[in-house]
């Protein structure tokens, strides 16, 4: 009988370790990558790419990175797999627009728009086709 109680409260310990451990984690922020194809699905590297507020047309709006602030908007440029990283600080929806210049094979510049909906505990994909119609308004 003694052993059957020792054995039970081992559980019951055991439970509750696992249960705190589990249950009580803190939110990890939200993380992106946008990656920039192009008509062919292949990457493009060097497009710009910029991630505004929902509402950019305020002076007020603010991008929260993990690390850092950016007024209205933040740029980077995506690397050769045509991919650019981004850690957040919050949960939100962002608007994300595409460019990359002119080239040989390309007379126009190309753009393309997207949206980021940001969820603590994800990594969300945004996958941006560029191309000569797309217009920004």
């Amino acid at each position: 009988m003694k052993r059957i109680i020792n054995v039970a409260i081992i559980i019951v310990i055991l439970a509750g370790v696992v249960i705190v451990n589990y249950s009580c984690k803190p939110e990890t922020p939200p993380k992106a990558v946008v990656i920039v194809v192009d008509e062919d699905n292949e990457p493009v590297d060097g497009a710009m790419v910029v991630v505004k507020a929902a509402n950019s047309d305020s002076s007020h709006t603010v991008v929260y990175l993990l690390n850092e602030n950016k007024p209205v908007a933040d740029t980077q440029y995506t690397n050769k797999d045509g991919k650019v990283y981004y850690d957040f600080k919050y949960e939100s929806i962002y608007k994300v627009e595409v460019t990359k210049g002119t080239d040989r094979d390309h007379p126009f510049a190309r753009r393309g728009i997207g949206i980021l909906i940001l969820e603590n505990n994800k990594t969300i994909e945004s996958k941006i086709e560029i191309n000569e119609q797309t217009v920004f308004n």
